[in-house]
């Protein structure tokens, strides 16, 4: 690649990570706030608990769509490290290919959902149950592209194992 879309895919990495750091900022204050509301002006406010909630959600989802890097994902190492290449390079192929047929099958039943809760709001601050819902969707894609593109990549013979862990950081994107 040339340094201007490495540039790009590493600001772009950049800003959802950034994303992520203030999601997470927003639960503590909201959390924060909810303590120092409730137990030191008596005054207990129910959209603080909403904003944890929100911010929890889409952080979790958004960090494990769009900031995980591949090589940070949970394996059964034990299992996965004890067997030889092809089977390695079989294991991934599966895996990957059912994350990615069960997201896509559970797509439509997810997006119908989504969809629905527009009639829905949160009780406090009024935001639309369905804005909330987004991310999963978006969390689904991205996923359903990452385990998408591991697949090939193990059909390549190409696996995680192959290079070091900091070599290409951008690609992890």
């Amino acid at each position: 690649m040339t340094q201007a879309p490495l540039r790009a895919l590493a600001w772009l990495r950049t800003s959802v990570e950034g994303a992520l750091a203030l999601m997470m900022a927003a639960m503590f204050s909201a959390f924060i706030l909810q303590i120092v509301f409730r137990y030191f002006i008596n005054l207990p406010v129910g959209w603080t608990e909403e904003v944890c909630v929100i911010a929890w959600i889409w952080g979790i989802l958004w960090g494990a769509g769009f900031v995980t890097r591949d090589s940070e994902d949970v394996r059964f190492d034990m299992l996965y490290s004890a067997v030889s290449r092809p089977a390695k390079r079989a294991f991934t192929v599966v895996s990957s290919t059912a994350i990615v047929a069960i997201l896509v099958w559970s797509l439509p039943a997810a997006w119908s959902y989504v969809a629905f809760m527009k009639v829905e709001k949160t009780a406090s601050l009024g935001i639309p149950l369905n804005w909330l819902f987004s991310i999963y969707i978006a969390f689904a894609l991205a996923t359903i592209v990452r385990h998408g593109r591991l697949a090939i990549q193990a059909l390549r013979d190409r696996l995680l194992d192959d290079r070091p862990p900091a070599e290409h950081p951008v690609e992890d994107l």
